[in-house]
């Protein structure tokens, strides 16, 4: 499986011609983002259409002497990807360096806990306890799985579906998720009577019904079921994509709870915090994408005190024949995105909502995800690029 890591930005480039004289491809942006506040860097990509509504107030800054800063930073691996983390200040100042280690060590506590907690790989996680529950079973989840299973819901009926985070036999049958293998040919490929019962399961998703008692907190599986050759199967979770959003956002309290304006967090290059650039102010983000062998920006733009995620048909796909297989999976069809949306950034507001709303749209096609990004989304900046 080709598997794409992303620099710390990531959405969508060009296409590589292998022959001189062929004709390049031309690919289209649509983007909410103020004309003047980004510059397309590529000819390859061309505004196809701004899309309105965008009126998000803009932060205000204090400007600050950090002539003393120097810049730290450490690695983390959770939920089955890379995480970094950088922060600047003034090491030298009483009490500087035993502030830093205990920053580091709640950063390194809240990336366990969302792991123990939404990881499907991990034995006894929440997330695993319900995927091994029995159909209309309830069971007992730490708040961390309420919130993001409640930022799930929130999404999954703003986006009338769009996003679903039920869809984990269909991950699976496609080769992605942490299956063993990927199919190789049309002949592997999951028959489309199973993909039908996977994404009815799926589509019972809206039924999770969440509870709190008592300073405890409960999630009730859908009492549904279906089969699949002799095997009858209830509803299983894949909360990885929204998770590290959440994480993000606990990240980002940390980092004003512990008095740092300076420094970014990285999270498996889909989900970032930018807080301030020690240098500069804000942060030169390039935006690369799904066509680009060399990873190259199409799209530049400056980012501070703000979160980002990005969704992409290149990050973990395969081919069979000219189709590309990719682990974002639609939940209309319950088979991976084939609606001409490469890849979907979303800039601002809380980055589990955007983990989330970026699925979601690459899930939409154009003249629906343009008309949700007009109406829903006035507060983020929110870019997508189509073939």
């Amino acid at each position: 499986m080709k598997i794409k890591t992303a620099a710390i930005a990531a959405a969508a480039l060009f296409g590589v011609c292998a022959f001189a004289g062929c004709k390049k491809t031309t690919y289209s942006v649509y983007t909410n983002m103020p004309q003047s506040s980004y510059t397309l860097s590529d000819k390859s990509y061309k505004l196809a259409a701004e899309i309105g509504g965008y009126c998000a107030e803009q932060k205000q800054f204090e400007d600050k002497d950090t002539s003393a800063y120097t810049s730290l930073g450490r690695y983390f691996f959770s939920m089955m990807a890379d995480a970094y983390l950088v922060v600047s200040d003034d090491f030298t100042k009483d009490g500087a360096q035993e502030n830093y280690a205990n920053f580091n060590k709640a950063v390194s506590d809240v990336l366990n806990e969302v792991d123990k907690a939404l990881s499907s790989t991990v034995v006894n996680s929440d997330v695993s306890r319900f995927n091994d529950a029995a159909a209309g079973k309830t069971i007992e989840i730490r708040e961390i799985t309420y919130n993001v299973l409640s930022e799930a819901k929130y999404v999954y009926n703003l986006t009338d579906g769009c996003y679903n985070p039920a869809l984990y036999y269909n991950i699976q049958a496609y080769g992605f998720g942490g299956a063993e293998d990927f199919p190789h040919s049309e002949s592997e490929l999951p028959s489309a009577e199973t993909v039908a019962q996977y994404t009815d399961l799926a589509s019972h998703f809206g039924e999770v019904d969440l509870s709190e008692a008592e300073g405890k907190f409960y999630v009730k599986k859908p009492d549904y079921t279906v089969t699949v050759g002799e095997e009858t199967l209830s509803m299983k979770l894949d909360l990885g994509g929204i998770g590290k959003g959440y994480a993000v956002d606990k990240i980002d309290g940390l980092f004003d709870e512990y008095g740092y304006e300076f420094g970014y967090f990285n999270f498996g290059s889909s989900s970032i915090l930018f807080k301030s650039n020690v240098k500069a102010g804000s942060w030169n983000l390039g935006l690369s994408g799904p066509r680009s062998i060399n990873r190259d920006a199409y799209l530049q733009t400056k980012v501070r005190g703000e979160k980002l995620s990005t969704s992409g048909d290149d990050e973990q796909y395969y081919k069979i024949g000219k189709t590309r297989y990719c682990h974002v999976i639609d939940p209309a069809t319950g088979k991976p995105v084939q609606t001409g949306i490469m890849s979907v950034t979303v800039i601002g507001g809380g980055a589990a909502q955007a983990d989330a709303l970026t699925t979601a749209i690459m899930c939409m096609g154009k003249d629906r995800a343009i008309e949700f990004i007009e109406g829903k989304l006035t507060d983020r900046k929110v870019t997508f690029t189509c073939e």
